[in-house]
C-alpha cells in the first residue's frame, strides 16, 4: 500500500478499508491479530543501520561477550577452527628458490608485524575474526615504521565514525557518487579525527548488502534472545537461592509459635515443666520435637529449576545460535546421532570456510602483497614473475571421524580422486614442507642401513610390500648378432 493507504488503514476499521487497498501476498495484508511490523519502507542499508543504531548493537554484543559463556563459545569456537594456529602462506611463483625465500622473509616480518609490537601475524588473524562476530567489522591501516618498513595497524570499529550530522562521510566513511571509499575518518585518543586514505585501509567484514558502508555485529539478531536468558537465569538463580535457605515448613491452626515453645516435650512426670531436650536427645539420640495438636512439620522440597524451564532456556539458545553455528556443535550434541552429527559437522566446517575466505580476501592477500612488494623494492627479495601469487595454508579441518574419514582419504589418494597437496592441506600441513621432510627421512634409512649392513626392511616396511631399491646392474650385454649382407651388385 501506498503511505497515504497506510496511514488510513490507522484510522478506520480493517473492514471498511477498500479491497483494492488489499494484497494477494498475505503477508502484505494489515490485521489487528498481529502486531505491527516496526521499521521504515524498503531502502538502502545504509539507512536501516544508522550510526546510532550499529553503536548500540555493538554496545550490547560487546556486553554479551563479557559476560555470556554462551556467546563466548559461539565466538570462540568461530575463531579456533576458522584460524587455529594462524592462515600460513606458501608462494606460488615457478620459482622454487625464490617461493622458499619468500616465504621466510614474510614470516620474519610476520613475527612482530603490527604497531604496537605485541602481536604476532597469528595472533592478529585470531583478533580480526572475534571481532567480526562481535563488532561485525574491523579496520586495518597498511602502514610503516620509523625505518619506513611495512607494519599494520589495528582500528576496532569505534575507532572509525563521525560527528554527528557530519555530511562528507557516511558512518566516517567517505564515499564517492558510485558508494567506493575514498577515506576512513578515524577518532583519536583526544577526541580529534584522521583521515586515512582508503588504499591504505583494509574494511574486513562479511557483506550481506550491496548498499551497506558499514556492517552489524554477526551476534546482533540474538542480543535480545541472550539478554533475556540471563535476566531469566539470574531471576532463577535467586529463587533457587531463597528456596536453599528454608529446611523445613512448620503448619500451624494459629500460623504461629508460642513463647513457651512448640518444639518442646511434655514433662515425663505429668507436670507442667517439660523435660530438659538435651537430656533426653542424649538417651534416645537424634533431635525430638514436639508438636501440638493440629501442627506437622514437613521437609521443604523445592523444584526449581524445573524441566520445563530449562528446556525454555534451550529453546532460547537454540534461536539465539541460528545464523552463526549449529546449536549442538557450539552446546549440545547429545541428542544427535551419528549422521545428525556428521551433518552439523558440515555445516559448523562450511561456515570455517567461508570465514576463512573472508579473511584471505579481505585481509591476508593486500598484507601479502604489500610485504612481498616492499621486498622486492628494497631488493631484500628478487624479482621474480608471479611474485603476487600465493596459496594459504588453512588449520586443520574439523572432523567427527578421524578413523573412518582417514581411511577414507588414503582410498582417494590411492585412486586418484585426490592429490597429495589436498590430503596434506586438510590435515593443514605443507605439501611441499612435507614432502621435504619424508625424502629427508627416506634418505636417512637407506644410510642407516648402507652403514650397518641390514636389510632396509628392518628399518622401513610399508604395508604395500618390501622396499626394492634399483642397483646398477655390472653384467656385460651380449653383442648383438652379425647378419651378413650379400655384397652390392
Amino acid at each position: 500500500m501506498n503511505p497515504l493507504a497506510r496511514f488510513v488503514t490507522r484510522l478506520i476499521p480493517p473492514i471498511l478499508i477498500p479491497k483494492a487497498w488489499w494484497s494477494a501476498y498475505e503477508g502484505a495484508n494489515f490485521t489487528t491479530r498481529r502486531a505491527r511490523v516496526p521499521g521504515v519502507p524498503p531502502g538502502d542499508a545504509k539507512r536501516d543501520l544508522s550510526p546510532s543504531v550499529r553503536t548500540e548493537l555493538v554496545r550490547r554484543s560487546r556486553y554479551l561477550h563479557k559476560n555470556s559463556g554462551f556467546v563466548r563459545e559461539l565466538v570462540g569456537n568461530m575463531v579456533i577452527y576458522s584460524t587455529g594456529d594462524g592462515i600460513r602462506p606458501q608462494a606460488q611463483s615457478a620459482n622454487p628458490e625464490w617461493n622458499r625465500l619468500a616465504e621466510e622473509y614474510f614470516a620474519l616480518w610476520a613475527a612482530r608485524c603490527e604497531t604496537t609490537r605485541r602481536f604476532s601475524f597469528e595472533e592478529c588473524q585470531s583478533i580480526i575474526c572475534r571481532a567480526v562476530d562481535v563488532d561485525g567489522e574491523y579496520f586495518v591501516h597498511k602502514t610503516r615504521d620509523r625505518d619506513g618498513r611495512p607494519q599494520i595497524q589495528l582500528i576496532e570499529a569505534h575507532r572509525v565514525g563521525d560527528s554527528a550530522g557530519s555530511k562528507d562521510t557516511v558512518d566516517g566513511i567517505g564515499v564517492d557518487a558510485f558508494g567506493a571509499p575514498l577515506f576512513y575518518r578515524t577518532i583519536e585518543d583526544g577526541g580529534g579525527t584522521r583521515d586515512l586514505p582508503a588504499e591504505a585501509v583494509l574494511h574486513i567484514f562479511e557483506p550481506e548488502s550491496a548498499t551497506a558502508i558499514r556492517n552489524p555485529p554477526i551476534l546482533q539478531h540474538s542480543i535480545n534472545h541472550i539478554l533475556d536468558e540471563m535476566e531469566l537465569l539470574a531471576l532463577e538463580k535467586h529463587a533457587v537461592k531463597d528456596n536453599a535457605d528454608i529446611a523445613r515448613v512448620l503448619k500451624t491452626e494459629r500460623g504461629e509459635i508460642s513463647e513457651d515453645g512448640d518444639f518442646s516435650l511434655p514433662s515425663t512426670a505429668g507436670t507442667a515443666e517439660p523435660s530438659d531436650p538435651v537430656s533426653l536427645q542424649r538417651i534416645v539420640g537424634g533431635k525430638l520435637v514436639a508438636l501440638k495438636p493440629n501442627e506437622s512439620i514437613d521437609s521443604f522440597e523445592s523444584k526449581r529449576p524445573s524441566p520445563t524451564f530449562t528446556g525454555f532456556l534451550e529453546h532460547i539458545r537454540r534461536d539465539a545460535a541460528l545464523g552463526v553455528l549449529p546449536f549442538e556443535f557450539a552446546a549440545d550434541s547429545s541428542k544427535i546421532g551419528g549422521a545428525g552429527v556428521r551433518l552439523i559437522v558440515a555445516k559448523a566446517d562450511r561456515r570455517f570456510s567461508y570465514r576463512q575466505l573472508i579473511l584471505i580476501q579481505r585481509f591476508l592477500l593486500p598484507v601479502w602483497a604489500y610485504v612481498i612488494a616492499d621486498g622486492i623494492t628494497r631488493g631484500e627479495l628478487p624479482v621474480q614473475p608471479g611474485w603476487h601469487k600465493v596459496r594459504w595454508q588453512k588449520p586443520k579441518k574439523v572432523t567427527v571421524d578421524a578413523g573412518r574419514e582417514a581411511q577414507q582419504n588414503r582410498a582417494d589418494v590411492e585412486t586418484g580422486l585426490k592429490t597429495l597437496s589436498e590430503s596434506y592441506a586438510e590435515l593443514g600441513l605443507d605439501f611441499d614442507e612435507q614432502a621435504e621432510i619424508r625424502a629427508q627421512d627416506a634418505r636417512l634409512m637407506i644410510d642407516l642401513a648402507a652403514k650397518y649392513q641390514i636389510p632396509l626392511e628392518m628399518l622401513y616396511r610399508p604395508s604395500t610390500g618390501a622396499v626394492v631399491l634399483a642397483e646398477p646392474s655390472n653384467e656385460v650385454a651380449p653383442p648383438s648378432p652379425v647378419v651378413d649382407t650379400p655384397p652390392s651388385a
